[in-house]
Order: C-alpha cells, then structure tokens, then sequence
C-alpha cells in the first residue's frame, strides 16, 4: 500500500468514528474591563416675570419718557443729555464735553408692559419649572401707579384692591436656589417730578402724612425676621417693612432650593405727601434682579 492510500484510509477511520474519536483540546480565554461614567451636568437657568397695576396702560396720567444719570466721565461727549436745574427743572446741557462736578441726565422712552426675561437665551420657548418661557424676552418697564392728595399717606396692597405693587415671580432649576436684589436705577433715589422741579425722597422708615417720602414693603415666603429669616418654597409668609431703595443691590429676598411652579414675592410701594405737594407725576425706576446661587 502506497503512503497516500494509507493517509486517505486512516481518513475514512476518522471520518467514520465521528466527532467522538477527536483529540480533546482545552482553550484558555482572558477578558479585561474597564469603566466609563457617563456624566450629564443640567446647567441653571433662571427666569422672572413682574406685574404691576399699570402694565400696558395709556391713561393721560402717564408720562412716555423719565430722566436717568447718565454715567460719563471728564472730558466724554455729552450732546443730547440734560441737567436738573433748581428752577426750570429739566433742561438740555450746553456743555459739548462733561465737566467735574455736574450730574447729566439721559431722557428713557418707557414702554408699561409686564416683564418677561430669562437666562440663557437657549431655554426661549421651552418649559422651565411649569412656566412656559416667551420666545424673546420682555424686558421692557413694568409699571405700578397710585393717585393721592396733598398731607397724604398711600401705602400699596393687594387686599385693599389698590395694586400699588409689583408681584415678582421667579422660577428657577437651580439647586442652590436663588437671591432677589432691588436697586435704584442710578444715584437719584427721589421720585421725580416730570418737569425736575419737585421730588419725593426715599427714606427708609415709617411714612406721615404731611412729610414727602416714599420706600416699599417685601412680602416673602418663610420664618422669621431680620437676619433670622428663613426663606422657604411655600407656607406662611413674612413682611419686610419700610425699606429704602439704595443705589445699589439690597437682597430682599432668597430661598436655598430649586423653586417648585414658581415662588412670589410682593413689593408694596408707598408713598407720603407733602401739605403743598406741588401737582403732577412723580417716578422713578428701579431694577430687580434674580440671581441662581
């Protein structure tokens, strides 16, 4: 028998036997792992709506323009500015250029309409907390109104229908929660009479009746008082009284948490007049910011 004919015929021994009649062969397997954390940071966005009792009114007791410190400095172009004149009230600079000492006016064009605004820009049109954030933000002058006589007292509420308020509304995600800080516009804390002439000074304490002086009260969800307030997402609620607007940020209010549809905080303003308070509208504008913690 040749040497092929005894290969293919040990073959056909093989191949008939079956897989039985293989060699048993034993394979080691080895594995690695390794870990991968898969990480989603939700960024903080804030949004705040505010409403006053003259949101979108046109009445004739309604100014279209105020007057707001300019900030320059020596030496800037001040051309179309104004000063305050003791006697004539509002009247165009005939300065080119800012000299030391002189305090320059800018005229503002109000638009009255709820405030709508929101950051950052990418949350425009989607939910946030339940509130359904505008396409663009509404960043116009929101507007709180009272008519009062001379020798007066007029304080804002919402129980006696009056409205001289504004109802602040915050929502936010953050963790940390958020602070409310309210500030003047600029150094001027009077309201203004529309012609300069005349004022009413913010003062920070109990109003009378025959003294000009305006301020406003906070009305904040929580415990406490003072520095001992405990700010809290709903329950009971806490007044801050008398307060003074400043020219810088005064924190009226906070809460240590992400909001929950939204948390309010009312501003009632008030306002006392003078026995021989001279007529007309009296204003200013003040600025409220919320800021995530």
């Amino acid at each position: 028998m040749s040497k092929t004919t005894k290969i293919i015929a040990a073959l056909g021994v093989v191949a008939g036997l079956g897989v039985a009649a293989l060699p048993a062969f034993t394979y080691a397997t080895e594995t690695v792992t390794g870990d991968v954390e898969v990480q989603v940071e939700v960024q903080p966005a804030i949004a705040m709506t505010i409403a006053g009792n003259n949101d979108g009114a046109t009445p004739a007791h309604t100014e279209s323009v105020n007057y707001v410190i300019k900030a320059v400095e020596v030496g800037d172009s001040v051309t179309g500015l104004y000063e305050l004149d003791a006697d004539e009230g509002w009247v165009a600079t005939e300065d080119a250029t800012a000299v030391s000492g002189t305090t320059y006016y800018e005229q503002v064009t109000i638009t009255r309409q709820n405030v709508d605004n929101f950051s950052p820009a990418g949350i425009a049109s989607k939910i946030l907390d339940g509130y359904t954030i505008p396409q663009t933000a509404i960043t116009g002058t929101s507007s709180s109104y009272a008519a009062l006589l001379p020798n007066s007292l007029f304080e804002g509420s919402g129980a006696e229908g009056n409205g001289f308020r504004s109802t602040i509304t915050v929502y936010t995600n953050a963790t940390g929660g958020y602070t409310l800080a309210v500030k003047d516009k600029d150094a001027n804390t009077s309201l203004m009479h529309t012609t300069g002439k005349y004022s009413i000074p913010a003062q920070a304490s109990a109003l009378t009746a025959g003294t000009a002086g305006w301020n406003y009260d906070v009305t904040r969800i929580g415990a406490g008082s003072g520095a001992e307030f405990v700010p809290a997402e709903s329950g009971e609620t806490v007044e801050l009284s008398n307060q003074g607007i400043t020219a810088t940020d005064a924190v009226i209010d906070s809460l240590d948490e992400k909001t929950s549809q939204g948390r309010q905080t009312i501003v009632d303003y008030n306002v006392a007049t003078d026995a021989d308070q001279a007529t007309g509208v009296y204003s200013d504008i003040i600025i409220y910011t919320a800021t995530t913690k």
